[in-house]
């Protein structure tokens, strides 16, 4: 009875107190807590960390020239971001708070408040339609607007390669051609004028346009993958999207320094021609 006595009256302290799974014994026993006996199980290893993608091998980061120092607000963290921003563009805005201005009617003159400190943005990304960014240069934006100039390089540059190939006609040639013969596609004359042609693009593209400002969440506006847009899945591991990212950045910018410079010298060149006329 005094055993049982004391293994009812057990506290908290020493143990929990298991009853038998008989019934008729009011016998109990004590699983202590402590556990000084057993030996705790190893944590498993923590998993080895992936340099991020904006880092060299050795943890050093990538920057556009050996030696830059990248300004503050590009930390590294978007995909491709080389710390290029040498006039600052991307920097958040700075607000000035000023005091409010001195309404006395019984002033000969009343003073204008004074700065009292400064505000900064603490997002660049608002829930409104077709004006989602709080700032006209802003990071968030300008990377928008780089990936968008980039795509269309791209297939410009597949467009007029592709053009020239079937048809013979070089690119910076093809409008005297449909100014000359008329519309056609791959040397099949189309039934519509050049004026109509025009208008069916900025519908199309002006509705495309809309749809896609509507779309508030930035990474659905860059990137909205699904079955129309990602039909084989590439982007599914975070990766592997993270890798096509960034080679899709680094080929757009490719392409906007191959346009920039293509116009460049075609322009040279037609300078260069009507100088020997003249």
């Amino acid at each position: 009875m005094a055993a049982t006595a004391m293994s009812a009256a057990t506290t908290y302290f020493y143990g929990t107190r298991l009853t038998t799974n008989n019934t008729a014994s009011y016998s109990g026993k004590v699983q202590a807590l402590l556990k000084f006996g057993t030996k705790k199980k190893a944590a498993p290893p923590p998993p080895p960390k992936r340099a991020p993608a904006n880092t060299k091998p050795s943890g050093e980061r990538l920057v556009w020239l050996p030696g830059a120092q990248p300004p503050e607000w590009l930390d590294g963290t978007m995909v491709g971001d080389r710390g290029f921003d040498p006039f600052g563009f991307a920097k958040p805005a700075e607000y000035l708070q000023f005091d409010l201005d001195s309404l006395d009617q019984n002033l000969a003159k009343n003073l204008a408040g004074e700065v009292i400190g400064t505000r900064f943005e603490a997002t660049e990304v608002k829930p409104t339609p077709f004006q989602p960014y709080t700032e006209v240069f802003g990071l968030q934006r300008f990377r928008e607007c780089e990936l968008i100039h980039g795509r269309w390089a791209m297939l410009g540059a597949l467009g007029a390669l592709a053009v020239e190939a079937f048809t013979g006609v070089a690119w910076q040639d093809a409008g005297k051609v449909e100014l000359v013969e008329g519309a056609s596609y791959l040397g099949l004359p189309l039934p519509f004028s050049l004026t109509t042609l025009i208008w069916i693009e900025v519908i199309l593209i002006g509705y495309i346009e809309f749809q896609r400002n509507a779309e508030l969440d930035p990474e659905k506006r860059l990137y909205p993958g699904g079955k129309f847009f990602d039909p084989l899945g590439l982007a599914n591991d975070p990766e592997e999207k993270a890798r096509l990212q960034l080679a899709e950045l680094k080929h757009s910018r490719k392409q906007l320094n191959n346009f920039e410079n293509s116009n460049y010298a075609y322009t040279e060149c037609v300078c260069k021609r009507q100088n020997k006329l003249k």
